[in-house]
């Protein structure tokens, strides 16, 4: 259920948001602002603030801060397309969605949902639900948690969910349905049970915030050994795991205001990071990335921190996901947790404040994630080692494609290797030039690379590469007013030394920023922009390019790209003015031919 850019925005524009979280906590008015208790943590003195003019709220205690949807996201614990939903009606804009459903799924959409609710109750208003309840607290959810991600209990009676949806006096739910969405199944003489009796169940939404399945866990230790932990929903019409970003719906806003995502394998990871008040989180339930996983990502951020467990399976899961991920030019990091531990566990004996402050602050770049990897299975003693080390980091750094961090890399390696560097740069090129473009690295095999990445294929490749250098500099320019004053200086506006028109109108727009700010607020930036579609796609590609290197070789990297610009600019007027000169030519010639006969119509006049 997409929901068009530009119905948000006026929602957003027309929104008054003072009267939206003033219907729901109570505010103060204070100079331009207004003031209020917090209601996203232990609020005693007035920490929250609503500004009317920028349309914004922010706590100064907890960090908390957004738009009227935000808020109201958070606050009622509802899915980001219902937050707009709320909001566009109290505004009075109607929204539609750009997606619908096929009929033939609605009754299978309906009964989930009837079995959502069924659970929900269940945990909340029976004896059995008592003793779920206290496991749960046990395990640190509370009621805010278990609200928030709609946690129930299947009873342990067979029949009762069965009974309960297909028995209502109103809209009751056929039992093929419940068999086609995977909630009962048959046990003979027309008897059914539910496939999750006795476990306390944990709902998954799909991209629009549907529920589509369920994990049911054991809660009652007395139960077989033999029974496994967990038990999914099987894979079926509207339940694919390839599709499905669990909490992507309710992470959509969180995750474009923050700019980055995190990934973890399991939801009990998701819901640890929400207790450490880390929002802008989905997991992959287990299943590897796919292309429709990527295309949801890539509609909210570029700025990836993949999650994953350290045993093998996640390593190598890890592994793939930043090819996938560096492959479509996006920006990966990694976090480790020590010893192993996952978020829940981190969590648990660190507290949510540790996690907080781990999951914002220790995630590492892809790079140096890979590099450890490979470092630890090196044997220098060893041909046969040192030769996979070399190959598996060539690999990498051939994907992100600069010279400044194949020199860089290539000193780290020399000191690893006891070698020269000049050594490794020359074994690079030769692995350059007896490898395909499709490689391989840490043993997980790459999709086809094309040479010129983030460029549509319809440019010529020569003026590809010239572009990328182009937009590599307004991707540094936008980092850092340091980048943009340096790259104004190496190709300034009246030269017009420039691949690209609107390449150079969206630098001078981040030029001008500069002008009056010192540092970038790209929300800021962006919305002051009067945006044409093709400026907004290209701002979208260019925050899409990885941060290929640190700092101290941004200043090498910006000259180069800006050479590689000049370089195009001056064969553009080298071709120019040869144009100009074969036209003159042409032109001369055409004269010539003219002139004789002209004269051979006068002699013939004469006669």
């Amino acid at each position: 259920m997409l929901i068009p850019d530009a119905t948000i925005k006026e929602i957003l524009d027309k929104a008054d948001i003072v009267a939206i979280i003033g219907e729901h906590i109570h505010l103060e008015k204070k100079g331009n602002d207004y003031k209020g208790i917090c209601p996203f943590h232990d609020d005693s003195n007035p920490s929250l603030s609503v500004s009317p003019s920028r349309k914004i709220y922010k706590c100064f205690s907890c960090g908390a801060s957004g738009n009227a949807i935000t808020f109201i996201q958070h606050f009622k614990h509802v899915s980001f397309v219902e937050a707009v939903k709320y909001v566009g009606s109290k505004c009075g804009v109607i929204v539609k969605t750009g997606e619908v459903k096929e009929n033939k799924n609605k009754k299978l959409y309906d009964a989930m949902e009837e079995a959502c609710n069924y659970y929900e109750f269940y945990l909340r208003n029976s004896i059995e639900g008592q003793d779920a309840l206290k496991y749960l607290y046990n395990r640190k959810l509370d009621d805010d948690v278990i609200k928030r991600f709609r946690i129930g209990l299947a009873s342990k009676e067979n029949d009762l969910l069965f009974n309960t949806l297909t028995k209502k006096e109103e809209n009751p739910i056929l039992p093929i349905d419940l068999i086609r969405c995977g909630l009962i199944r048959s046990i003979g003489n027309d008897k059914y049970t539910d496939v999750f009796k006795e476990r306390v169940i944990f709902p998954i939404t799909n991209l629009d915030g549907e529920v589509v399945g369920f994990s049911g866990r054991i809660y009652n230790k007395q139960k077989d050994e033999n029974t496994p932990k967990y038990m999914n929903t099987s894979e079926n019409d509207i339940f694919k795991k390839g599709q499905i970003l669990y909490n992507y719906s309710y992470a959509m806003n969180d995750i474009k205001v923050k700019n980055r995502i995190y990934i973890f394998e399991g939801f009990m990871d998701v819901i640890a990071a929400y207790r450490a008040n880390v929002l802008n989180t989905v997991a992959t339930m287990g299943t590897a990335l796919t292309h429709d996983h990527i295309k949801a990502i890539k509609k909210l951020t570029s700025n990836i921190v993949l999650c994953f467990d350290g045993d093998s399976a996640g390593i190598n899961a890890t592994r793939r996901s930043i090819n996938i991920f560096v492959k479509e030019g996006m920006d990966v990091k990694v976090m480790l947790l020590p010893k192993g531990m996952d978020p829940d566990e981190y969590l648990d004996q660190y507290g949510s404040k540790a996690l907080h402050d781990f999951l914002e602050n220790k995630p590492i770049s892809s790079f140096d994630y890979l590099y450890q990897l490979e470092r630890r299975n090196l044997n220098l003693d060893s041909i046969d080692s040192v030769n996979s080390f070399k190959n598996n980091i060539f690999a990498y750094i051939r994907l992100l494609n600069s010279r400044a961090v194949n020199e860089k890399v290539f000193n780290i390696m020399a000191n690893d290797l006891m070698i020269s560097a000049e050594s490794i740069a020359k074994d690079f090129d030769n692995y350059v030039k007896t490898t395909k473009e499709t490689v391989e690295v840490g043993g997980t095999n790459v999709h086809d690379l094309p040479e010129i990445k983030k460029v549509n294929k319809k440019v010529p490749i020569k003026k590809a590469k010239y572009i990328n250098s182009e937009q590599s500099l307004i991707y540094f320019a936008i980092k850092k007013k340091s980048y943009c004053t340096k790259v104004a200086s190496l190709l300034p506006f009246d030269k017009n030394q420039y691949v690209d028109r609107l390449n150079r109108d969206i630098f001078w727009a981040v030029h001008d920023y500069y002008r009056i700010n010192n540092e970038m607020d790209y929300e800021k930036f962006y919305n002051s922009l009067i945006l044409t579609d093709k400026m907004r796609s290209r701002l979208d590609v260019i925050m899409s390019f990885p941060t290929l290197c640190d700092d101290t070789l941004v200043f090498d990297l910006l000259k180069e790209c800006a050479m590689n610009v000049i370089k195009y600019s001056n064969e553009k007027e080298l071709k120019r003015l040869n144009e100009v000169e074969t036209k003159s030519l042409q032109e001369l010639e055409s004269l010539k031919e003219l002139k004789q006969r002209t004269t051979r119509f006068v002699g013939k006049n004469e006669e």
